[in-house]
């Protein structure tokens, strides 16, 4: 149940290479995406719910968007789809898949409620706002009654609603829907009925941003290239730096230079796949080290993304309400020495997952995104920065 009164008492792409540029080396991030439970981002009305031949509670249950902050200070806006758990202050979350939805008692993963839930998501409050969303409405069922304008707070309970009665099987009372009675009867019990009407159809769990470093270490001697390393990522932005002494480069497989920034923009080639190999260029006469490699990248966290507290006391389960578009994160080691033994490379791919900002991608997942290679930063320090892009093809 969402009972949160507890909670409620308590750039551009250059800005993108100057975060990677100045930041320090940061570990790796192969985790899923953390966020801390703030309480309500929106409040909705108060509604009266029950599961089949119950009778709901005399007080209506509250209904709100709730809010998770990332780490990186994101506000992501979520519905409970998890109507017998408590939730409590400051309860740490992270994105989980539709699978691991496995309260006893729950609907969530039953025939197609939690697509159908996602299509709700998709097409109702906040990723279609109140006047959109009643047009939508009257548009596929012209009699429905909307005594006012739509408001955010009837949305948030036509929405809360409807996802609890495909993730619990909670029955919104149609005679006596909310707390405010006839004065918001009409509008609430209209989307609601449109929301798990016929018309909603489902929508598939759409694949969740992604992005790796392969190898995580690799090894070599001077006067080599050491690599590939290779990038894989659905991202549209990334950004490869590399903390390296004087002397040594990253290169292309050839073990040219990459070309700055600006140069390479101005005869940028598609690539045809999502994968970008590079190297690491150290001179004959280069003294033992090491390069520390950071990958970054931005990507969209699409609507239905699940959240769960994993560890500890339970939470109610969150699904994410709209598209908020996140950071990736992952690192690698390029080192060499003059002596005969190399390491031989490590094989974790782990993907590295999302933490933050906010972008909306195709909710379909029609959407295919091809990379572009942008060039390569030198700045003073020894600092290099790769910077390529990926841009959307029409589906």
């Amino acid at each position: 149940m969402n009972r949160v009164k507890s909670l409620r008492r308590v750039a551009a792409l250059t800005g993108v290479v100057a975060v990677a540029l100045l930041s320090t080396v940061a570990p790796a991030n192969a985790d899923a995406v953390k966020a801390v439970l703030q309480g309500d981002a929106r409040g909705g009305e108060g509604v009266f719910v029950a599961k089949d031949g119950q009778k709901p509670g005399e007080k209506a249950t509250h209904t709100s968007l709730l809010a998770l902050k990332t780490d990186k200070g994101e506000v992501l806006k979520t519905y409970c789809v998890d109507f017998t758990t408590e939730t409590y202050p400051e309860a740490p979350y992270e994105e989980v898949p539709w699978a691991s939805h496995d309260v006893k008692g729950s609907t969530f993963k039953e025939k197609d409620n939690a697509k159908k839930i996602n299509w709700l998501l998709a097409n109702s409050y906040p990723k279609v706002d109140p006047d959109d969303l009643e047009a939508a409405i009257k548009k596929v069922t012209p009699d429905a009654k909307f005594t006012h304008t739509l408001t955010d707070a009837e949305a948030i309970a036509a929405t809360q609603a409807a996802a609890w009665f495909f993730s619990d099987g909670m029955n919104l009372d149609k005679n006596h829907p909310t707390e405010h009675g006839d004065e918001t009867k009409d509008n609430v019990l209209s989307v609601y009925n449109y929301l798990t009407g016929a018309n909603n159809k489902g929508l598939g769990e759409q694949p969740k941003p992604e992005l790796t470093l392969a190898p995580k270490t690799l090894a070599g001697k001077p006067g080599t290239l050491i690599g590939p390393f290779t990038v894989s990522t659905n991202a549209p932005d990334v950004v490869v730096s590399a903390k390296l002494p004087q002397g040594v480069t990253l290169t292309d497989k050839d073990g040219n230079a990459l070309p700055d920034a600006s140069a390479a923009a101005k005869k940028a080639k598609v690539a045809a796949q999502d994968k970008y190999d590079f190297f690491v260029k150290v001179p004959a006469d280069a003294a033992d080290g090491k390069a520390d490699i950071t990958v970054t990248g931005k990507a969209s966290l699409t609507a239905g993304r699940l959240f769960a507290v994993t560890k500890g006391v339970p939470s109610q389960r969150l699904i994410l309400a709209d598209a908020q578009q996140v950071s990736l994160e992952t690192t690698g080691v390029a080192t060499w020495n003059k002596g005969d033994t190399t390491t031989p490379p490590t094989t974790d791919t782990t993907p590295a997952q999302p933490k933050d900002t906010s972008n909306e991608l195709a909710n379909t997942g029609a959407s295919i995104m091809t990379p572009v290679l942008i060039g390569v930063v030198l700045v003073a320090g020894g600092v290099g920065a790769l910077i390529f892009q990926r841009r959307r093809r029409n589906s």
